[in-house]
C-alpha cells in the first residue's frame, strides 16, 4: 500500500515504459506524501482497445488520512508523467484516488502506520 492501477490498451505500453511509469509513479508518491519507496505498488492491466473513450485510466489506493490537496498533487503529477512517458495527451488519461484507513491495510503482514508515522513504524519491524 498505496497501490497504484493503470489500464490501457494492450500494446500501447513497452517494458520500458511500464518500468518507467512504475519508477515514476513511485518518486511522485514519495515526493508528495514523504512515504518510503518500499510501500509503493504499481500494477499494469491491458484491456481490449476502446474506438473512443478514454484511453488510459489511473487509479491511486492510498491511505487515509492525506489532504485534498495532496490528492490533488498525486493526480497531476501522476497523470502528467504517464502522459510523457506513453506520449499521449492528459485528456486521454483518467485518475482518480481512493482512500482507505491504514487500519485495514497490512504490507508485509503488519498493520501499515498512519501518514507521517512511518519512520517509527520502520524503526519499530526493522
Amino acid at each position: 500500500m498505496p497501490l497504484y492501477r493503470c489500464t490501457c490498451p494492450e500494446g500501447d505500453l513497452n517494458d520500458q515504459q511500464r518500468a518507467a511509469i512504475a519508477q515514476a509513479i513511485t518518486a511522485i508518491h514519495c515526493d508528495v506524501t514523504q512515504a518510503p519507496p518500499t510501500f509503493v505498488h504499481v500494477q499494469f492491466h491491458d484491456r481490449k482497445p476502446q474506438a473512443a473513450g478514454t484511453r488510459f485510466t489511473l487509479h491511486g489506493g492510498v491511505r487515509a488520512g492525506r489532504s485534498g490537496e495532496t490528492n490533488e498533487l498525486l493526480i497531476s503529477r501522476c497523470v502528467g508523467a504517464v502522459a510523457a512517458i506513453a506520449g499521449v495527451a492528459p485528456g486521454e488519461i483518467t485518475m482518480r484516488t481512493s482512500a482507505t484507513p491504514a487500519s485495514w491495510i497490512l504490507e508485509g503482514g503488519r498493520v501499515m502506520p498512519e501518514p507521517g508515522e512511518e519512520a517509527a513504524w520502520i524503526a519499530a519491524h526493522a
